[in-house]
């Protein structure tokens, strides 16, 4: 059964579904990530490559920042294998010093910008930096734990490019002006220095260029380590599939870089493909708006929280887009359908749902840009990667149908977890394959599903229930704006079926947390509908904008043992 589901994989069959412009496998040179970029440079020095706030780097101009990032950070001791730690918006010094740190062969290691004193420790420690770069105005927040890590920490203010800007931080440079030198922190003027055009000494397949972080869904989270090739592998399969021109495209980043899908479908593409990319350090749907009126073609690539918030826009307005957007590529958790028909019919767009992962650098499956398309699915594998099942906990693939773990096997597959913090990888068909985490199968034609997260399967009765088939039928109730459903423990049952809703405002006040358990028993089996709902204004959220199960579950288990620390009281 084992060997009938390898060569069925194998053989790719999923590859007859693809746009007739996909090939099976591309070829992807063998390069450093910043050389793709001084292809760009070299080709259309004049090109526009970066715009923050209404100022423009050419592609010549960004490359001369790149080699003097890479000088002065050489200057300052950073050598191939060092990690260089950005904690910085989406800004021309994220995109120049991450790039002029991979040109020494260093690793860049972004940190979200938000992130709590405490979590920013953490992320020290794990992470084990050179060198540190901190925005200007996050110093303040963080302050005493960067000084705590005794890690040279350098202040950013070399964006403030527009006279906004230049009065927001005057206060803050006199603020900066004040701290001795003795202090750790210095001055981002001190990153850049001569040009130097350096190269590292590893090969792109061994060579780290980036430690990122997962998102956390889990647990916590977690550092993958993703080389070059793995990098530059991803922008080739989506350069491919969606059908990108070279110098022909304006990218808008309302990803931040510090999360995978920011640094390799905004980032590395954008710059590999010679294209125009507007820096949105914080998304806002009515900038948003503007910046795609003002470009002649946009390929768009949002999460789904970014993507939903698009629908508050009135109807005259977005149909501005129609002739300019021609793609809009949308990750992180399923689209609703209304969404989806929303987008499409005023804009003219193509909609096109994914699917990636933080060690998948991250794309790995997508659904045809111009052929068959099924909502609801995450796609077919990309090209060059394979796609399979798994058996949760053997480690053999299973026939095409079944229900299992979905696993990848790929160039763009992370080499591993920064500290061997776990071993997400087992051996099967002469392979090395990552297991996603996510349950799910594949149809008749090779387009996947995902039926849940492992991690989250409810345990009812000795049942196995799937939390995200029950939010699916919860989000067809009029009244249901956002749904996530848990297991909670339970001495008789095992996990009890807890849905967690988020009411639409009209429906506030007037639907009943027992009208909700009726109205799913009837459309859900005897052993799936949520026994119990708790309505809540709004749910957690990570950054890519999933609901975050695993802190609702937290909450439970805390409010389960106050209630058991009350009955021992009672009892003592």
């Amino acid at each position: 059964m084992a060997e009938d589901a390898c060569s069925e994989v194998m053989k790719r069959p999923w590859t007859s579904s693809y746009d007739k412009h996909v090939p099976p496998t591309v070829d992807v040179p063998d390069m450093y990530l910043q050389d793709f970029v001084r292809e760009s440079a070299r080709r259309h020095p004049h090109a526009p490559a970066l715009t923050y706030f209404g100022r423009t780097l050419t592609y010549s101009e960004l490359e001369e920042l790149i080699e003097r990032a890479a000088g002065g950070l050489e200057g300052l001791g950073v050598r191939e294998g060092d990690r260089v730690a950005l904690i910085l918006p989406d800004t021309p010094a994220f995109v120049a010093l991450a790039y002029g740190a991979m040109s020494l062969g260093a690793t860049v290691v972004p940190f979200y910008a938000l992130w709590s004193p405490a979590e920013v420790a953490d992320a020290i420690r794990r992470s084990s930096p050179k060198l540190i770069v901190v925005q200007d105005v996050l110093l303040p927040r963080l302050r005493d734990v960067l000084q705590a890590s005794k890690v040279p920490t350098f202040v950013s203010m070399i964006d403030d490019l527009s006279s906004a800007r230049m009065r927001l931080t005057a206060s803050l440079g006199r603020l900066l002006g004040k701290l001795p030198r003795a202090s750790g922190f210095r001055r981002a003027s001190e990153l850049f220095g001569e040009r130097l055009e350096a190269r590292p000494k590893a090969s792109p397949s061994e060579l780290v260029a980036a430690m990122m972080f997962t998102g956390g869904t889990t647990g916590v989270p977690k550092l993958a380590a993703l080389t070059h090739r793995n990098i530059a592998s991803n922008v080739y399969f989506q350069k491919v599939w969606f059908n990108r021109k070279e110098a022909s495209d304006r990218a808008i980043g309302v990803l931040p870089f510090f999360h995978v899908y920011g640094f390799g479908s905004i980032l590395a593409l954008t710059l590999t493909l010679a294209a125009h990319m507007i820096l949105m350090p914080r998304f806002d749907p009515v900038e948003f708006h503007r910046n795609v009126g003002e470009s002649s073609r946009v390929d768009l690539q949002a999460p789904q929280r970014c993507t939903c918030s698009l629908k508050a826009l009135p109807q005259g307005e977005m149909a501005k887009w129609r002739g300019v957007v021609e793609m809009c590529f949308s990750g992180a958790s399923p689209l609703p359908v209304e969404v989806i028909n929303r987008l499409e019919s005023i804009t003219g767009c193509r909609v096109v749902e994914g699917y990636g992962l933080t060690e998948t650098s991250p794309v790995i499956a997508a659904n045809p840009l111009y052929g068959k398309r099924k909502v609801g699915s995450i796609g077919l594998p990309m090209p060059g990667t394979l796609m399979a099942v798994a058996d949760p906990e053997e480690p053999r693939l299973l026939p095409r149908g079944s229900t299992g773990e979905i696993v990848v096997s790929g160039p763009q597959v992370m080499l591993g977890y920064v500290g061997g913090e776990e071993n997400p990888f087992f051996e099967a068909c002469g392979l090395r394959w990552l297991r996603t985490g996510d349950i799910g199968y594949a149809d008749e034609e090779w387009f996947f599903y995902i039926v849940d997260r492992k991690k989250d399967v409810i345990k009812y009765k000795g049942h196995s229930v799937y939390p995200r088939m029950i939010e699916e039928v919860l989000y067809r109730h009029p009244c249901v704006a956002e749904a996530a459903v848990i297991g909670v423990p339970d001495e008789v049952v095992g996990e009890n079926i807890k849905a967690f809703i988020a009411l639409r405002p009209e429906c506030k006040g007037k639907v009943r947390e027992e009208d909700m358990i009726e109205w799913a028993k009837k459309e859900l089996g005897g052993h799936e509908y949520p026994r119990l709902v708790e309505f809540r204004d709004e749910l957690p959220k990570n950054l890519a904008g999933k609901i975050l199960r695993r802190a609702l579950r937290e909450e439970e288990l805390r409010r389960l043992r106050e209630q058991v620390k009350g009955q021992m009281k009672k009892e003592g």
